[in-house]
């Protein structure tokens, strides 16, 4: 089924996919997992939780490529690109929105209410810089690119935010990298 959905791909002159992603592709070969699998990765995530949470983890993390291997394949599709640009957009606007109304709040920085919001908007900017960054848009036909860019700035500033915070959470720039001070 996987090898179908690469012919796919390549018969939709998609030859110039990401490194990256072509990497997914020949993991997902290896472990023999579809593209439709996700599903069943989340279900089996599940039940393994109460008697497996290291397994669990790594079954979810498995549920996450296939799912971003997934959408990647749809992104050759202007329809299915258009939607994968809308969700990024609204999630980079809920992003943005959090950051303004801890403006308009006031809180105290290092506050509870300060570390709330910044932590809200972390969370938001974390699955767009760790998750949705790791989709390309091959085809060139949406501005994921433009928004990538922009989000890109927007976790800076949430990071600033999140120091201020005093989060004790290990903290990633946007591109997944700890940072360390």
């Amino acid at each position: 089924m996987l090898n179908n959905l690469i012919s796919r791909c390549e018969a939709l002159d998609c030859r110039h996919l990401t490194i990256r992603y072509r990497r997914s592709i020949d993991g997902l070969l290896r472990t023999g997992l579809g593209m439709e699998d996700w599903k069943s990765l989340i279900d089996q995530a599940m039940q393994q939780e109460s008697t497996d949470l290291i397994g669990a983890h790594a079954t979810y993390g498995g549920a996450v490529r296939v799912a971003l291997a997934n959408a990647q394949l749809l992104l050759g599709d202007l329809e299915a690109a258009q939607l994968m640009e809308s969700i990024y957009g609204a999630l980079v606007a809920y992003s943005q929105q959090v950051m303004i109304r801890m403006r308009a709040e006031d809180p105290e920085v290092g506050g509870v209410d300060h570390a709330f919001r910044a932590g809200q908007a972390y969370g938001v900017s974390c699955v767009l810089n760790h998750l949705i960054d790791q989709l390309t848009d091959v085809g060139a036909i949406t501005s994921l690119k433009a928004l990538d860019d922009f989000s890109d700035t927007l976790h800076d500033e949430i990071v600033v935010q999140a120091r201020g915070a005093g989060l004790t959470i290990e903290l990633l720039d946007a591109k997944g990298e700890i940072l360390y001070d």
